[in-house]
């Protein structure tokens, strides 16, 4: 929705003082390969907490966290672009080498109140390369380095980066409740798409040759290597249009030709859990 410029000798700073705060791996379950890890900047009480949304109590007001604190650019940055009444976590985010399987968010938010859910997702990378890309339905894109992205998390999207240079953005969450004024102070850029062109990323379809190749994983495919196939059948999807739900069909046509028995349930149970229902996960 915008660009923004980024003071880099600001940010350096407080990137390197950041290499000393204990980061959460919570939701690293929704990964294959390395860790998903955060560090909250801003959340209820001010609790830097355990890092899941689930675990947070929502009657208190949103503020800095000890972290949050200690890195005076990234704190004014959110206190002059940010909604600070509808803002309710902001995180310090870290991926590297490693695919997010397809999932959507705040499905495990039932049980919070509808004025303090979180609802609104904004991204600002602060840290990135060409290898890092994002998934949603069946549209590959890069979001560069001091864009603004809004997106909808509660649909279904993905996340692959390829390479050991970490990818960092600050990931933040709104709740869906009245305000005086929008939710970002920033000049909006003109786009007639969701996803801008020079943004997306072209894929070839794939090929009905490559997509055969693909499905003789099934001979492989068991309990013990699960992840790494299912990791080969995301990076396919990145790289080549295999249509919308690529990844989940795909893996659910490996699991059921697949001699282990055991992982068309567990594939049918990953894909509910991460794509249609978490109300009763603390996760």
């Amino acid at each position: 929705m915008a660009d923004i410029p980024l003071d880099e000798e600001r940010l350096a700073k407080d990137l390197a003082q950041a290499e000393s705060f204990r980061y959460s791996e919570a939701y690293s379950n929704y990964l294959i390969g390395g860790p998903w890890k955060n560090a909250i900047l801003w959340a209820a009480g001010g609790d830097v907490g355990s890092g899941l949304v689930t675990e947070y109590t929502y009657d208190q007001r949103p503020t800095f966290t000890e972290y949050g604190t200690q890195l005076p650019y990234l704190q004014e940055l959110i206190s002059d672009l940010a909604d600070l009444d509808r803002l309710q976590f902001v995180r310090l985010v870290e991926v590297t080498d490693s695919v997010i399987m397809p999932h959507r968010d705040y499905l495990e938010l039932t049980d919070v109140p509808e004025d303090a859910k979180p609802a609104h997702r904004m991204h600002i990378p602060l840290v990135t390369h060409d290898s890092c890309f994002f998934s949603a339905d069946n549209v590959v894109y890069r979001m560069r380095t001091g864009e603004v992205w809004f997106f909808d998390a509660a649909q279904i999207h993905s996340v692959v980066s390829l390479t050991r240079t970490p990818r960092i953005h600050l990931m933040l969450d709104f709740a869906d409740r009245a305000g005086t004024g929008p939710l970002v102070n920033v000049a909006q850029a003109e786009t007639d798409d969701r996803i801008p062109a020079r943004s997306r990323v072209a894929r070839p379809p794939l090929p009905d040759s490559h997509r055969a190749h693909l499905l003789q994983l099934a001979d492989l495919l068991t309990m013990d290597n699960f992840g790494e196939i299912f990791s080969i059948v995301i990076k396919t999807h990145f790289r080549w249009d295999g249509g919308e739900d690529f990844a989940w069909n795909t893996i659910t046509e490996l699991a059921r030709a697949s001699k282990d028995r055991a992982v068309l349930p567990h594939a049918q149970e990953l894909m509910s859990y991460f794509t249609l229902d978490r109300s009763d996960s603390k996760e």
